[in-house]
């Protein structure tokens, strides 16, 4: 996985904002090409995969971690108006 910088200081602010220290990937349930997951702040969970990306603190419930490891976090867009977007996430469906 990839963090790029411009997604760092987006994160970082909403941590800030939040009261948050972690971006969680979540997993949602089974879709038909595998596993569907979430992006939140929160904290870790047991059983979680835990790395520092670029900075930033995350954690990855096991049942995803191999779906999010091609994927780039990115930030898109002007101030406001921008927000995170996944580039890389091959889904089938």
């Amino acid at each position: 996985m990839i963090i790029t910088d411009q997604a760092k200081v987006y994160i970082n602010k909403m941590m800030e904002e939040n009261g948050e220290s972690n971006l969680r990937f979540t997993f949602e349930g089974a879709g038909c090409c595998g596993p569907n997951f979430g992006v939140t702040l929160s904290n870790r969970q047991e059983g979680d995969k835990e790395d520092i990306i670029n900075g930033v603190k995350v954690s990855i419930d096991e049942r995803v971690f191999n779906a999010v490891q091609d994927i780039i976090l990115d930030f898109e867009g002007e101030g406001e108006e921008g927000g995170l977007v996944l580039k890389g996430n091959n889904s089938c469906c």
